[in-house]
């Protein structure tokens, strides 16, 4: 199934005119769009994700924030440049999060902030790097019943700078991308010595730790 969706990513599509769509088009319906970048990254495609989520051809989320969109449009053919705003939006939202976004993934998956136990009393981040180098950096944050839980990285060449906060009350395991556990520090400082952090293990190119509440800055190469 995995390889019937990379097969049909990869290719162009016909849409419902019959018109011939570029590759890495979003050619879901209204459900399947949220789910689709999810079902990349869970089966270790997370570069195809990027590549969708880049895209600013029709049909695309980056399309129709080019046509001027603040918001997330019920319809992504709400506006098209060959069409204009066409027949259908008599009953169309301009501001339409529901299942056409692709926000809760860039929140879990870009930045890495997920739920482990309920209410983020534990959580945990383990951020996705774009492989494709298109994206350099992401920040952002999720405001927990505990605080605000914040996650950032950076790429600058071969360095990845990763900042986090762990509200108070709260503890977070890390999945940090690295060459080995040596080769991370934490605030200049080996990250084995600062307190709060504890290595676990390293793993599938991670290494893997638990963090206590507090802010971290991560350098990894």
């Amino acid at each position: 199934m995995i390889q019937n969706l990379v097969e049909t990513m990869k290719r162009q599509n016909n849409d419902d005119g019959g018109v011939l769509r570029p590759e890495y088009s979003l050619m879901t319906g209204f459900i399947g769009t949220a789910w689709i970048s999810k079902a990349l990254s869970d089966n270790g495609l997370s570069e195809l994700a990027y590549k969708i989520l880049q895209s600013n051809q029709y049909p695309s989320w980056l399309y129709s924030i080019e046509q001027g969109a603040t918001s997330i449009w019920e319809r992504l053919n709400g506006y098209t440049v060959e069409d204009g705003f066409g027949g259908n939006n008599g009953m169309n939202s301009f501001n339409h999060y529901s299942f056409e976004a692709v926000g809760q993934w860039m929140m879990a998956y870009s930045l890495g902030i997920q739920r482990d136990e309920p209410g983020f009393k534990k959580f945990i981040l383990q951020p996705e790097i774009d492989p494709t180098g298109q994206m350099t950096s992401a920040k952002g944050y999720y405001d927990s019943m505990y605080g605000r839980i914040e996650s950032s990285w950076k790429m600058d060449g071969k360095k990845l700078e990763y900042n986090t906060t762990v509200p108070v009350n709260t503890t977070a395991k890390l999945y940090l991308p690295a060459s080995s556990e040596k080769a991370i520090t934490e605030g200049g400082k080996p990250v084995k010595s600062v307190k709060g952090i504890k290595f676990l293990n390293y793993q599938n190119g991670k290494a893997v730790f638990e963090l206590q509440s507090g802010t971290y800055q991560f350098t990894a190469e």
